[in-house]
């Protein structure tokens, strides 16, 4: 989990309508080597609409959002 201290401060990059695709974007960001949690209620599920978002230091916002911005590359046939 993410904390924020006196130096690094914890920004929202984006916000989700599940915990669901917030889960995987963070996932897809920490596999990366982008620390990023999800915070949002805590009753949200895939069933639910509850609004969720995916959080990073502010220092690793612009390569987080980068990220999000690529396309995957096709396999080829």
């Amino acid at each position: 989990m993410l904390m924020e201290t006196d130096n690094e401060k914890i920004v929202v990059l984006k916000k989700y309508d599940t915990a669901v695709e917030a889960s995987i974007v963070a996932g897809m960001l920490q596999s990366n080597g982008v620390a990023a949690g999800v915070i949002g209620d805590s009753t949200a599920t895939a069933l639910t609409m509850a609004r969720v978002a995916v959080v990073v230091f502010e220092r690793d916002l612009e390569e987080a959002r980068a990220l999000l911005d690529e396309k995957p590359v096709a396999e080829e046939e």
